[in-house]
């Protein structure tokens, strides 16, 4: 490559920098910089790392420089040193576990460093000076936007706060308690103090009120607000009690059954978490685009015509453990179509048929709810609907919509020639099954990823066709006499479109017979021991996962020296720099960057399984 005419190595400092901006990893961004003689020597003048991967770890201490000795590079000590300076969003932590900063002792702190943006306080508990010591420092501070752990407002709060959490807080609320810059407000554990009109700021966006018992007077809650959670409140909730401009809210054991006219009619998202009321007409604004309902007893019940906005864009239905009698009026059950008894009521079915801009369904119930004799039919499916997560115990008929690019079956039963014709055409972004057997998928149906679970007695395990992306999350019984042919009658040549392979867990060793198409760039090894899956290591390989902590020494084959990247549970990354050098980073052992001679591979790798 010519460093004076080639366009690509003489771009511009700016557009390098915008280049590794990109790069979150600080190893890639290494390496980028190595591609070429000009981008090393200019290193200085556009490279910077991702600070949000550098932890600083210094205990009872803001300065940083004594934590150099994690960076193992010398010739970016430079870099390191203007990238971690330049860090503005720290996270102190007070009493806490180690991160970016940690104080265990408050006398230690002398002031609040101005890259620190988030203090999170332990609930543990300080002296009365050493609070007023420490507040009186936050209150000072003009950098912190985030407070988490917050037991007292009385020293007062910068205007640079836009995030408290209150924690163990039991003072007042009075005008003027939190600064007009405040966004979001936590009250995280029962508060007794009244929440009065005035209280809260105008700006606020999001409020969180645990386990509030003070029944919410009109005009307390700031016209302004977007964000609603109330956790195990109460209190009845009126009409005219929410503000207009609320666009999201979330009940978590709430009490009481709402009413019409009290959810605003600007409301966008609702989730009810372990509501047990049926859900009336009339309730459920005419716009609402996303609703999560949990409970025992929704699906129990006939829902009414019109109580689902035909605005729904994304339904969630959850169930858990279920009531210990039935309800009095029993709801039809009964699917005219295939003379079964239906998982849920008809009522519920043709309410979310009449759906027509659906656009995401989850059904998710408890084990107990869904029975092996009951169905789901998939043809009351919206034809619009691109997402259908399905979790219960039951059998799917009928056919799915030609519409669907995202597809979870966990736990139900199904015939996929029945539910997926041959005669319509299907191009999935996603199917994930969890399925006794490993399902023949016929060559109307695309996939682009694949996700198997659950547990497989298979003597042979065959890749369908066009399928990128492999994930096979199950155990494999009498694996060591088994069949992996992913190669079928065709050769394994460049035709083929798979990249990314998960391994499945071979509980007896692996299998006897194992054929891989060359084409594999990607592998995840799963629960297995590397010593047994070293010979599967197709010579293409680009990058490889090792998820186990292992026992048995890794000995180094010229297919493990041949990969670019190693992934070892999940915090280490080793990178091939060339034919003689490595490069690694280890956030677990807080090594940040380090450069090792390739003869050392063997000796680093069965140091960090």
């Amino acid at each position: 490559m010519n460093n004076k005419t080639d366009k690509i190595v003489n771009l511009s400092h700016l557009i390098l920098n915008k280049i590794i901006s990109n790069l979150k990893d600080i190893v890639d961004r290494i390496c980028f910089s190595l591609v070429c003689k000009r981008w090393y020597n200019d290193r200085d003048k556009y490279l910077i790392f991702n600070t949000d991967s550098i932890p600083i770890f210094p205990l009872n201490t803001t300065d940083i420089n004594q934590y150099h000795k994690h960076f193992k590079l010398p010739s970016y000590n430079n870099i390191f040193i203007k990238s971690i300076q330049s860090k503005t969003d720290c996270r102190l932590f007070i009493g806490y576990t180690k991160k970016d900063y940690n104080i265990d002792d408050v006398r230690n702190l002398k002031s609040i460093p101005d890259n620190v943006s988030n203090i999170y306080i332990s609930p543990k508990s300080f002296l009365e000076e050493e609070q007023e010591y420490l507040y009186k420092l936050i209150s000072e501070s003009q950098s912190v936007t985030k407070l988490d752990g917050c037991k007292t407002l009385k020293y007062g709060l910068s205007n640079s706060v836009k995030s408290v959490e209150l924690k163990n807080f039991n003072e007042p609320l009075l005008k003027g308690s939190f600064p007009n810059s405040l966004k979001v407000l936590n009250f995280n554990n029962t508060i007794e103090k009244a929440v009065r009109p005035g209280v809260l700021p105008d700006g606020l966006h999001t409020l969180t009120l645990d386990n509030y018992q003070i029944e919410i007077p009109q005009g307390a809650l700031p016209e302004g607000l977007q964000n609603l959670s109330l956790i195990k409140y109460r209190q009845t909730i009126r009409p005219g009690v929410l503000p207009d401009g609320l666009r999201v809210i979330s009940f978590f054991k709430y009490q009481h059954e709402i009413l019409p006219g009290v959810l605003p009619v600007g409301l966008l998202d609702c989730i009810f978490s372990s509501y047990d009321f049926e859900i009336k007409q009339g309730v459920l604004p005419v716009g609402l685009l996303e609703l999560f309902v949990e409970g025992r007893y929704y699906y129990q019940y006939e829902i009414q015509p019109g109580v689902l906005p035909l605005s729904l864009e994304r339904l969630y239905l959850y169930s858990y453990i279920p009531p210990p009698e039935p309800v009095a009026l029993q709801p039809n059950l009964e699917d005219l179509q295939y003379s079964a008894e239906s998982c849920l009521p008809i009522s519920w079915l043709q309410a979310i048929s009449s759906l027509s801009k659906l656009q995401s369904l989850t059904v998710d119930f408890h084990d107990e709810v869904g029975r092996d004799t009951t169905i789901f039919n998939v043809n009351y499916l919206p034809r619009t609907i691109k997402s259908f997560y399905c979790n219960i115990r039951t059998k799917l008929r009928g056919t799915m919509p030609t519409s669907l690019k995202r597809v979870n079956l966990d736990d139900c039963q199904f015939n996929i020639n029945e539910i997926f014709p041959e005669t319509l055409q299907y191009h999935f972004e996603l199917f994930q099954y969890e399925y006794n057997s490993i399902l023949t998928i016929a060559s109307n149906i695309r996939i682009d990823e694949l996700i198997i679970c659950g547990e497989s007695r298979e003597s042979t395990i065959t890749l369908p066709s066009g399928v990128g992306k492999i994930t096979l999350f199950f155990n494999w019984l009498n694996s060591n006499e088994n069949i992996i042919d992913f190669v079928g009658d065709g050769s394994a040549d460049q035709s083929c479109s798979l990249r990314e392979l998960r391994l499945p867990t071979f509980k007896d060793g692996p299998p006897k017979i194992v054929k891989l198409p060359n084409t594999i760039e990607y592998m995840d090894i799963g629960k297995n021991e590397i010593n047994n899956i070293l010979h599967l290591i197709p010579s293409t390989l680009r990058t490889l996962v090792l998820e186990n902590r292992s026992d048995i020494n890794i000995t180094i084959g010229s297919s493990i020296k041949s990969i670019n990247k190693i992934i070892c549970n999940i915090t280490k990354t080793i990178r091939k720099l060339d034919k003689e050098y490595y490069i690694m980073n280890d956030l677990s052992a807080k090594l940040i960057a380090k450069i090792f001679h390739h003869s050392k591979l063997e000796q680093i790798l069965n140091n960090v399984q």
